[in-house]
């Protein structure tokens, strides 16, 4: 028994270091945060932001790290597999930890099982805006022609299986539209779409379609999300509309995960650097200015966020039938 208590002594000894240098002393290195989209985009531009500021904070910088593919799960493939020590985390889209769970038969990851949430920083809500050809002002006089007979309309979105994606067929089916999808790789070429009056109504970010509202290039009918926009505030929500669906009332988010079994204090260390960095006034006007709305939520109400979303459109994915990959 005395050489077994002391062969565990010596081990727990032998940890101390390492779990001092996990924790009491993190960080020792750079930080490499995966992005899970192509450089340029909003992702991108919150995990260099945010990320430069947490940098001053821990004294170590971040490494951004693009790894695009399957809508984010390439690179939230890569994460869950990385070890839990805080040294390599993640900035992903809500669509990538939500709708893949629906959209791919194969995952490689469980978004509920494989991270720890840190902090959902910026939503962008989606807007649906109509091109100028269609000839209307506003969403009852997008209602007027699509009671006439005969009508062939379309919408566009950035991608199969997306928040855009649901709203649209819900839309569909609310207005008995019978409108046709047209996917796109991405909400840029939604917008040249509608500019160039390819697609009917359009969904985008209300950041992407500010400057061609305020130029009179399209025309927005309303907005996602539980109140209106800051980026375009005489728009009126889906709800103030009469369309009661919470599926209306969900937007594309912005958040920062980690590896699951991440030590509690290195989940604290980060997510408190990365929040106070979200909270500074320089931070939040480059936001504002690229259309991004501040969340800057505790794992705690990133959780409950999460759940709340994942039940709406998870449900509503397998309700209008879209299949898995």
């Amino acid at each position: 028994m005395r050489r077994h208590f002391l062969s565990f002594g010596f081990a727990m000894l032998a940890a101390l270091p390492l779990a001092g240098l996990a924790q009491g002393s993190f960080p020792g290195k750079p930080i490499r945060i995966v992005v899970t989209a192509q450089a340029g985009g909003a992702n991108d531009f919150v995990a260099r932001l945010i990320g430069e500021h947490a940098a001053k904070a821990l004294g170590q910088p971040f490494i951004v790290d693009n790894r695009a593919g399957a809508n984010g799960a390439v690179g939230l493939g890569e994460v869950a597999r990385a070890a839990p020590d805080g040294y390599t985390i993640a900035v992903t889209l809500g669509d990538s930890l939500i709708n893949n769970v629906a959209l791919y038969r194969t995952l490689p990851y469980d978004p509920q099982r494989d991270f720890v949430f840190l902090t959902q920083v910026v939503r962008s809500p989606a807007i649906l805006s109509a091109n100028l050809e269609l000839g209307v002002k506003d969403m009852e006089g997008f209602r007027k022609l699509l009671a006439r007979p005969d009508q062939k309309l379309s919408y566009g979105t950035w991608g199969p299986g997306g928040l855009g994606h649901l709203a649209g067929e819900a839309l569909n089916r609310k207005l008995d539209a019978h409108m046709v999808h047209v996917p796109q790789r991405g909400e840029a070429p939604v917008m040249a779409d509608l500019l160039s009056n390819t697609v009917s109504v359009g969904l985008t970010s209300a950041g992407l379609a500010r400057q061609h509202v305020q130029a009179g290039k399209i025309v927005p009918l309303a907005i996602m999300g539980r109140e209106r926009s800051a980026v375009l505030p005489q728009v009126p929500t889906m709800r103030e509309l009469g369309f009661d669906d919470p599926l209306f009332e969900a937007a594309v988010w912005i958040a920062f995960v980690a590896p699951a079994r991440t030590p509690p204090a290195v989940v604290e260390r980060l997510t408190v650097a990365l929040r106070a960095a979200a909270a500074m006034p320089e931070v939040q006007a480059r936001m504002a200015e690229r259309g991004l709305e501040m969340l800057n939520t505790t794992p705690e109400q990133f959780s409950a966020n999460y759940r709340r979303d994942f039940d709406v459109i998870t449900r509503r994915m397998r309700e209008f039938g879209i299949e898995a990959q």
